[in-house]
């Protein structure tokens, strides 16, 4: 009987190495992929910065001497070059500048919300994307409100500043950015930016009448996460960024902003 039970003891003993054989090489598994996985979002990263800093670099223009003193943009804002752009992606609609922040990004407008989600401005295939304007928005800033989307990455690019006027100390430093077209220069002033999530509703591009217009904007004035001085009248148009948040699910943060035309 004894001599039996050691029998059993020694293919209970191979048993178990073999199934936690079984588990080792699942985990080294498990860990091989995740550490691909993180190889491939670092390298996307660094390849999408890249391939925007070299675009950057590529289409920036300098103002001739007797233009210079009337630029409108301050130093540090990319003068970008709008028919370089359009030999590159003929979407092209403009550039968001933010200063002393990470969105120094060309703008462009396609034919759908979800292509530009994972392409970049050239069209490489990059789950960082591209700054995008809502596809049933009339082109060239004509609406009441045009409506801009990019992802929050976790590196701090693209629109991963926009969710920073959630405090007021940001917005105090941060007051305008600047928006250059082919045909025209404009600031744009936060004046209100809410907490929402991707099914409320929050985007609106036309309105039925000036005090529905109206009412849009008080609205997000009083649900701000931060207070501006920035007035808005029925005759304004407005713009909208809008991002992605991290601590709710399907959270969204939506800055909206008084456009004015300066150039």
């Amino acid at each position: 009987m004894a001599k039996g039970e050691k029998k059993s003891g020694k293919k209970l003993t191979k048993a178990g190495r073999r199934f936690f054989q079984i588990i080792l090489i699942a985990a080294l598994c498990v860990a091989g992929y995740s550490g691909y996985q993180l190889f491939a979002g670092i390298k996307e990263y660094r390849d999408s910065q890249n391939a925007y800093a070299e675009l950057a670099a590529a289409v920036e223009t300098v103002p001739e001497a007797s233009a210079a003193a009337e630029d409108p943009l301050p130093d540090g804002v990319t003068r970008a070059d709008f028919t370089k752009l359009a030999d590159i992606n003929p979407d092209v609609s403009g550039w968001l500048t933010l200063p002393d922040s990470e969105i120094d990004y060309p703008i462009v407008q396609g034919t759908d919300n979800e292509y530009y989600l994972e392409h970049l401005f050239d069209g490489t295939v990059n789950h960082s994307g591209c700054i995008f304007i809502d596809y049933t928005n009339s082109p060239g800033f004509t609406d009441r409100n045009t409506v801009m989307y990019a992802h929050h990455m976790r590196n701090g690019s693209m629109f991963a500043d926009v969710e920073k006027y959630r405090e007021q100390d940001w917005y105090d430093g941060h007051k305008v950015l600047y928006l250059q077209t082919p045909d025209a220069i404009y600031q744009l002033e936060p004046f209100a930016g809410i907490l929402t999530d991707g099914a409320a509703g929050y985007v609106q591009i036309s309105f039925e009448s000036d005090e529905a217009f109206n009412a849009y904007v008080q609205d997000k004035i009083d649900q701000s996460t931060f207070t501006s001085a920035v007035t808005v009248s029925s005759e304004d148009q407005i713009v909208t960024l809008s991002t992605c948040r991290y601590d709710a699910y399907n959270g969204r943060y939506a800055l909206f902003c008084k456009l004015t035309k300066i150039a």
